[in-house]
């Protein structure tokens, strides 16, 4: 037979895991929301993704295409990082200092979205070859 005292700590314990549980999801939204707020401010700064401040392109051994916009003598001022399928990943103002939003953790938590195939567009006009960043991608 289970003891009373059993039965409330096990009774505890659920309490608990629940408690932390409905934590991380609050955390997890607020992260969220704080990540989208900075990314969508500098999305207001870039203006058109094909606006003609758009100066560079910035490869890495990560699946996103990043697209950099310069403000004044600063060409590396503005960035925007989209993945395979359009989503906004990451954003970075270099403005003053570095301020960065990323939501690289899980890209599928990303409200912005831009169409991947202008993107690619900009990406030829800038140079870039086709291909470049292709390979296994984060999901």
């Amino acid at each position: 037979m289970i003891g009373r005292r059993t039965i409330a700590l096990v009774a505890s314990a659920l309490v608990a895991l629940a408690a932390i549980a409905f934590l991380g999801r609050a955390e997890r939204v607020r992260h969220d929301r704080a990540e989208l707020r900075g990314m969508r401010a500098v999305v207001r700064a870039v203006g058109r993704l094909d606006s003609p401040t758009l100066d560079s392109y910035r490869a890495g051994l990560v699946p996103f295409d990043c697209l950099l916009y310069r403000r004044g003598a600063n060409r590396y001022a503005l960035e925007l990082c989209i993945d395979e399928y359009g989503r906004l990943v990451e954003a970075l103002d270099r403005r003053h200092g570095l301020r960065f939003w990323s939501l690289r953790e899980e890209p599928q938590r990303s409200t912005i979205r831009f169409d991947h195939a202008e993107v690619e567009r900009l990406l030829r006009k800038l140079g870039v070859p086709s291909g470049v960043n292709q390979g296994p991608r984060g999901q």
